[in-house]
Parts: structure tokens; C-alpha cells; sequence
């Protein structure tokens, strides 16, 4: 039983690898098939919109975050 599942195994795994390792007509054809799918054009420049040293949003994020967390432990231990 094990030797079963284990050619099964050996055969889709042979079968995988064939699948993708042989190369499609189209492209054995053509050598530069990659070379013709693809398009040069030229990165397009963006405006910095960020200040050096500006942290204030990191900030708020941190107050907030800190609130959002101690206010139900401080909640619970009143309660309690």
C-alpha cells in the first residue's frame, strides 16, 4: 500500500516537473520573447511630500494607541 502511494507521489511529482520545465513552441521559437514583451519608459518624478523631522502624526498614533489601551485596564481596575 505505501509503495502505491509512494509511485503516485514519484509520478505527479515527474509530472509537475515536466510540465514546467519544458519550454512552449511560441517561445522556443523566439529567443527574445522576453525581451519583446517588455517597454522602456522612464520612472516618472514625485514631489517629496513629507518634511524632514515632521513626526506629528507618529505622535497622535502613539497617544492614541496608548489611550485605546490603558483606559479599559484602568476602567477594569476600578471596578474592581
Amino acid at each position: 500500500m505505501k509503495t502505491k502511494i509512494g509511485l503516485i507521489l514519484l509520478i505527479v511529482f515527474a509530472a509537475v516537473l515536466l510540465a514546467n520545465c519544458s519550454q512552449p513552441v511560441v517561445s522556443a521559437q523566439n529567443s527574445n520573447a522576453a525581451s519583446l514583451a517588455m517597454q522602456i519608459t522612464s520612472t516618472p518624478l514625485v514631489e517629496d511630500q513629507s518634511r524632514i523631522g515632521s513626526t506629528n502624526g507618529v505622535f497622535i498614533m502613539g497617544i492614541l494607541i496608548v489611550l485605546i489601551t490603558t483606559t479599559p485596564i484602568l476602567l477594569y481596575k476600578k471596578k474592581k
